[in-house]
């Protein structure tokens, strides 16, 4: 039987397009979609459903299924597979993770990928690759303009992502009038500017939200992304835009967001790693 590429699939939009795309592509798969996760329509390609925990049965089944190369796309929350009955192959990867000195989802991640890759010989392969059109660009994806106090609030939320980036624990910030508002935690962007709705931190087309890859992150897991909610979010809290690092950040629900963000003046941006020092 010919190789097949798996698809370890969370859930969202990503992994039903990167499957859509791996078949109109003439490329056999075998996907394992996570059980209260995945979408159901991943039941129309060759697959098994798998509950959270049962990394063990994953991985044989991906090898019964003649599957070298995976990819792994889609929301799981990494950290909290193990307290759901975790089978053994669970269980021998959360003795690796307990010993982790930085237990961050970067360091996490990485951990992940080479059991898979080290005890397994699975390659991981980045769903960029097969969402190319999801991909962030270089420059505008919405608005024209960055003034003065737009590229200030960039540079100093860059600075302030990669500080908590180095030290795993979020990807992403808010800054407005060159002070920063508030940083991403363990629990995620959306968390992060819900919690600042909460506050009731009213901003008027004022400051931005940056999201930037972690430097020790890999980058064919977990890329930064932003999709319609975030929008919401960001139009709720009256930010003037968003800036993503171009190539290393995807968009979900692309011709929503940019809808969105044209009929409401916000900016979405990308940028280049040193653009703004």
């Amino acid at each position: 039987m010919p190789s097949r590429i798996g698809i370890i699939a969370g859930r969202g939009d990503f992994p039903l397009k990167v499957a859509n795309y791996l078949k109109s592509s003439g490329e056999e798969i075998f996907v394992l979609p996570i059980k209260n996760s995945a979408k159901k329509e991943l039941s129309d390609f060759p697959h098994k459903w798998i509950r959270l925990g049962q990394i063990g049965l994953g991985i044989k089944t991906l090898k019964r299924n003649h599957c070298k190369d995976i990819v792994i796309i889609g929301g799981v929350d990494v950290p909290n597979l193990w307290f759901l009955w975790p089978d053994f192959g669970s269980l021998k990867l959360y003795l690796r993770l307990i010993a982790l000195k930085i237990k961050g989802d970067a360091a996490i991640i990485k951990e992940v990928i080479n059991f898979l890759e080290k005890d397994y010989d699975f390659k991981v392969i980045g769903a960029e690759n097969f969402l190319q059109e999801a991909v962030m660009p270089k420059g505008f994806m919405s608005g024209s303009n960055l003034n003065e106090n737009h590229i200030k609030d960039i540079s100093l939320a860059k600075i302030n992502c990669k500080e908590i980036g180095l030290k795993d624990i979020g990807q992403a910030c808010v800054v407005s009038k060159g002070s920063l508002v508030m940083s991403e935690d363990i629990k995620g962007t959306d968390a992060m500017l819900q919690k600042i709705i909460e506050n009731k931190t009213k901003f008027k087309k004022e400051g931005v939200l940056v999201k930037l890859m972690k430097p020790q992150q890999d980058i064919r897991v977990d890329m930064p992304t932003i999709g319609l909610k975030t929008l919401l979010q960001v139009e709720e809290i009256g930010l003037a835009g968003i800036a993503l690092e171009a190539g290393k950040a995807l968009v979900s629900d692309r011709e929503d967001v940019i809808e969105f963000a044209k009929k409401n003046n916000i900016f979405i941006y990308g940028f280049e790693r040193d653009e703004f020092i």
